[in-house]
């Protein structure tokens, strides 16, 4: 998901902190067992345990959530076992970005401090993890969510931009790494739009994707499968608007465009016909996580949607930046040197360019003779201070609750399970903690044996209106550190398809993310896939091609609870904002908030500027 061309900026949450920290001083097959208690047959099992490489569910898979849920959704309490069984200086919960950049961040300042990460996905990385095929044995690379150093240069922190520094990724390497003109220049390929049958009557591909403003919209829009009177409503708005707001001051046209959504502005206000309307449906779903129904008219200007250009509103400016800013993995990548720093003997390398194809021991991840160790597949389901620090419970998946003793523990994870098992969270702070209701959503990645269809189709990409999958398109083209990406038709590539499940009904966007995620959960991998495919196959019959003849592999990367929520300015004002994530944020005893949850910012820089400050709050306490 891209960042919403209106930029926001928290004062508790993504201010830079100072400068006390700057740098420069399977489910299916595996099963990972910490290593002092792993036979010799496991031991061999943990060398082989790969997840990258495995395909199917893979994310939010079959039970990873099975433990918190038994908190959330059926109202269990767990209790401390009352003997810890190991003791750390630092236990992080949350082995996304935040909770890596935290062990890193306090590992730099004491550099002999034990610390323990746990996470209940059986990848570190968080949202940001990594999907691989192998297909006629070439080595495809994709990201399983979390995809871009977005708008580095003017969104970054001064912390933030210095970790990057110190973990050696310098963003501007991407200008070059990343192919900006294969698809368009090189293949002559062009955006388009995919109508489905069941929405629109019949399956078809249309080369091109209308802009508000050019002229090229009205042609394109021409060739739409929908009849004359909604063609003609279309071409108006992306071309000549009119004011709608017209007889209202200027002062009721800017209250009507924060407090309108774009969906009832183009019917009630424009009164756009039926399909007109359901083709627009769905334009912010990939980018901002929700439907129009959930975006004012205000943020559709800033954003470029049609319509609203001559209705006398001032748009918010902001910088420009192209989104190329990522490894093939996307920030998976980042996730990767982190470990890489971490732990010794993990992986071999030391640049941003090897790290690509670096070669991981998931063996070496949970080794007592570390300092510094990551648990996956465990859930911390209690986490309560005491006259030692902090006392932790968690469950290995399929085991029993074990508990650990740390003097400091940082939270990364989740804001609204901390919620649930912080018994010492403040209410105040709890209910806050619960206002971070993430997006629902799937990346899901079809590899396949070549990408004819789309050069016979003329597109590389696709925005699918009211259809299960909103964007389906061909795999972003980074070439670095020895791995190069596809250049021409007849090579393998992965095919990225965006589901973003969000319901359409509900009286604030929370509401519609609860909904979908509801929905969502209600579907078994066999059903998922089944979808997707279907939805692919109409694409690939619109060329004249057998999806089915080249499909090479499926990973549905699903994340029931995705990135985190971002102010949605239909129902959060920016005090709101301010307040909730600034609760958020307090430290409990020894306890300290980090992660993007507690700061509404679904972005790396979010992720690393919390970790920053929870980790200065913990090095002063």
């Amino acid at each position: 998901m891209k960042h919403k061309i209106s930029r926001r900026r928290f004062i508790g949450g993504s201010a830079a902190v100072t400068s006390t920290l700057m740098l420069g001083s399977c489910e299916r097959i595996y099963r990972i067992l910490s290593p002092e208690s792993a036979s010799i047959t496991n031991r061999v099992v943990n060398a082989a345990y790969y997840p990258p490489a495995l395909t199917g569910l893979r994310g939010d898979s079959e039970g990873v959530q099975a433990a918190a849920h038994s908190i959330a959704l059926q109202g269990k309490t767990y209790t401390l076992p009352g003997k810890a069984e190991e003791y750390y200086d630092l236990v992080v919960v949350g082995g996304g970005i935040s909770g890596l950049a935290a062990a890193y961040l306090y590992q730099k300042q004491r550099p002999e401090a034990k610390i323990l990460i746990i996470d209940n996905h059986d990848d570190f990385g968080g949202h940001a993890q990594r999907n691989e095929f192998t297909v006629g044995g070439r080595l495809l690379i994709s990201y399983a969510g979390s995809e871009s150093i977005d708008s580095p240069k003017s969104e970054y922190s001064e912390e933030s931009l210095a970790l990057l520094k110190d973990l050696g990724i310098d963003y501007t390497k991407f200008e070059t790494y990343f192919h900006q003109d294969l698809y368009q220049k090189k293949r002559g390929l062009k955006e388009g739009v995919f109508f489905n049958q069941a929405s629109f009557g019949r399956d078809a591909v249309v080369v091109g994707l209308p802009q508000a403003g050019e002229e090229s919209a009205a042609e394109i829009i021409a060739r739409f499968p929908l009849d004359e009177t909604d063609k003609a409503a279309l071409a108006k708005l992306y071309t000549n608007p009119a004011d709608y707001f017209k007889g209202r001051s200027k002062r009721k046209r800017a209250e009507a465009a924060a407090e309108t959504s774009y969906y009832d502005f183009l019917k009630n206000d424009v009164k756009l016909p039926e399909n007109a309307l359901k083709y627009l449906k769905n334009l912010s779903s990939e980018y901002w996580g929700h439907a129009i129904n959930a975006v004012s008219v205000q943020e559709a200007l800033e954003a470029g949607y049609p319509g609203v250009q001559n209705l006398g509103l001032e748009a918010e400016e902001g910088e420009e930046e192209p989104y190329i800013y990522h490894f093939p993995d996307g920030n998976a990548s980042i996730a990767r040197i982190l470990v890489r720093k971490l732990i010794p003997g993990i992986a071999p390398g030391n640049t941003m360019e090897d790290i690509v194809l670096a070669k991981f021991d998931y063996s070496r991840l949970d080794v007592p003779a570390n300092n510094i160790r990551i648990r996956l597949n465990s859930t911390v389901l209690r986490l309560e201070n005491n006259s030692e620090g902090v006392a932790a419970a968690y469950m290995p998946k399929g085991g029993v609750l074990k508990q650990i003793q740390a003097a400091r523990a940082v939270f990364a994870g989740h804001s609204a399970l901390a919620a649930r098992i912080i018994p010492q969270m403040p209410e105040a702070q709890k209910t806050a903690a619960k206002t971070n209701v993430k997006v629902p959503m799937i990346y899901g990645k079809v590899a396949v044996k070549n990408s004819y269809a789309f050069q016979k189709l003329g597109v590389y990409s696709l925005y699918a209106p009211d259809a299960p999958y909103c964007l389906v398109s061909l795999d972003d083209p980074v070439s670095m550190g020895g791995y190069s990406a596809p250049q021409t038709a007849n090579e393998p590539v992965v095919i990225h398809m965006v589901q973003i499940a969000t319901g359409f009904n509900g009286k604030n966007a929370r509401e519609m993310y609860r909904h979908g995620r509801r929905r969502l959960a209600g579907k078994n991998y066999e059903a998922l896939e089944k979808e997707m495919l279907d939805q692919l196959r109409s694409i690939y019959t619109a060329a004249g091609e057998n999806l089915d003849e080249v499909l090479a592999g499926v990973t549905l990367n699903r994340w029931a609870h995705g990135y985190s929520y971002e102010q949605a300015e239909l129902y959060d004002s920016d005090r709101a904002a301010e307040k909730a994530t600034e609760t958020m944020q307090q430290k409990i005893g020894n306890i300290f908030i980090g992660g993007s949850d507690s700061a509404w910012m679904p972005y790396v820089h979010g992720a690393i500027d919390q970790a920053y400050r929870a980790v200065k709050e913990a090095l002063e306490a």
